[in-house]
């Protein structure tokens, strides 16, 4: 249904309900790690689709290819922003992390994965303030990184 069909009762009650219960919330977040695990050990590599529309959309990347730059892909799964833009971005390198150890373990065993142009490494970045060790893991100064991205990050 549009919201243009919905009454206006109708978008009140919505709005005033929670969106589900506090101990869902809390469950969910406590057990993020675990579900997103099980996630990529059911789907493995075959769930998301590689984003090959990034440069099209978001041209800056280009540009930041240009100065040989550093992308840190926060939330990075199996790979499918990093793996696009390794191969049409020649220039541009990527530090990557996720929660999930599987996700990180999968995104290793790709072929197209270097160490020489990709650092990637679990991380639950809603827990504490990590940057220190993202920045220290990877042998790489904060102010060396050029963009940052998060896609579906929190969702």
């Amino acid at each position: 249904m549009l919201r243009s069909q919905i009454t206006e009762e109708e978008i009140a009650a919505l709005e005033s309900e929670p969106p589900i219960s506090d101990y869902k919330r809390n469950k969910l977040e406590q057990d993020a790690k675990k579900n997103w695990d099980l996630f990529y050990k059911r789907n493995s590599n075959h769930f998301f689709k590689d984003r090959h529309w990034l440069t099209r959309e978001f041209s800056v990347i280009l540009d930041v290819e240009e100065v040989s730059g550093i992308l840190f892909e926060v939330g990075c799964g199996v790979g499918n922003t990093i793996f696009p833009l390794l191969g049409e971005c020649k220039n541009l390198k990527f530090i990557g992390c996720d929660i999930s150890p599987v996700a990180i373990d999968i995104l290793k065993k790709n072929e197209l994965y270097s160490e020489d142009r990709i650092k990637a490494f679990v991380s639950d970045i809603t827990v504490g303030d990590n940057s220190k060790e993202i920045f220290m893991f990877n042998n790489v100064s904060p102010a060396s990184v050029h963009l940052v991205s998060l896609i579906f990050v929190l969702s």
